[in-house]
């Protein structure tokens, strides 16, 4: 299976400190949003927070069928086979040179979330919001991944940020929270799921924070460190039980405060490293047009289903998990 596509990008940047990515979040009208950030926002890997809506494509994986959902022509296909190496061969590549690590691409997840729902899973996202912490600089990236596709009018989508009413305050109730497994509870969950990311986000405030909307469920959560991030061809993962020997050029490996790094040799792609190094815990990040990715293992994350969020923690304390978030109920 070989994807062949002609590609044609576009950005435009507008000065952007009256807003932040919160509020260009929250302005944004459309499905299936999700908001990449950090909490070291003027330091290396938090220096942008990455927005986005209404996805191109939709991949999603169970057993070993990837399901291929266009939201442009509403057509599915289904190919069968080892689902990272299926997401491998239909994810679009395009090489971009930016000062962005991600200006397009794959947001989601694999095996990160609970059982009952699918193994894997991305949206495809052609134009992102990318909110640059260190130059109050919004930039506004689109890349043309299908022949029918009619380019967005990006200052239409820049006067939408700008022009767009802040939306009514709302809020949240979670309650009734009962123990389900080692580090897993579920609890009852009412109200709005970006109430609840806001408040999490300011509790539990890490490096990696996420808002994921999925047909099935909404995910949030923060994690204090990245598993597996390929930048500039820079290999780096805190799976230091692993080699990473195969994967890199000779004599550029090396550790660092727990975590590996080499030069990753040009015969792999990131979703090979993908496959070999991703722990038992689960992925959740982004797979970039460009090859870049970056991943995130759960540490403190809820999975909203409908009436249930389904809350995880990687820590084993003995207290209460996002005890200050809980509110409602008797």
């Amino acid at each position: 299976m070989s994807i062949k596509q002609r590609f044609r990008t576009s950005m435009k940047k507008v000065n952007g400190d009256l807003l932040t990515p919160i509020s260009i979040f929250q302005r944004l009208q459309g499905r299936h949003k999700f908001l990449l950030e950090s909490s070291t926002k003027y330091e290396g890997n938090g220096r942008y927070s990455f927005i986005g809506v209404n996805p191109r494509k939709t991949y999603r994986g169970q057993d070993e069928y990837l399901q291929d959902i266009s939201h442009l022509t509403n057509k599915s296909y289904q190919y069968d086979g080892e689902l990272i190496s299926l997401l491998k061969q239909v994810m679009p590549r395009v090489s971009s040179h930016t000062e962005f690590p991600l200006t397009g691409g794959g947001i989601g997840y694999i095996n990160a979330l609970p059982k009952s729902l699918p193994a894997m899973q991305f949206h495809v996202y052609d134009t992102l919001f990318i909110f640059d912490h260190l130059t109050d600089e919004i930039a506004v990236f689109h890349t043309n991944i299908e022949a029918e596709q009619v380019e967005p009018n990006i200052d239409a989508l820049i006067e939408q940020l700008f022009a767009g009413h802040t939306p009514i305050e709302t809020d949240y109730l979670l309650h009734s929270l009962e123990k389900s497994a080692t580090n897993r509870y579920d609890a009852k969950f009412s109200g709005d799921a970006f109430s609840l990311y806001r408040k999490l986000r300011i509790q539990h405030a890490a490096a990696y924070m996420y808002y994921i909307e999925f047909d099935e469920c909404t995910v949030i959560g923060t994690s204090p460190t990245s598993s597996i991030q390929i930048r500039d061809g820079e290999l780096s993962t805190t799976n230091t039980e692993a080699s990473i020997e195969r994967f890199c050029e000779e004599n550029s490996i090396h550790q660092a405060e727990q975590i590996q790094h080499g030069k990753l040799l040009s015969t792999f792609h990131a979703m090979d490293v993908v496959k070999e190094l991703q722990p038992n815990e689960g992925l959740i990040g982004y797979i970039g047009f460009n090859g870049q990715v970056d991943f995130a293992t759960p540490h403190s994350m809820i999975t909203i289903t409908g009436d249930i969020a389904q809350l995880y923690t990687a820590t084993n304390d003995g207290e209460v998990p996002f005890h200050t978030l809980i509110k409602g109920g008797l």
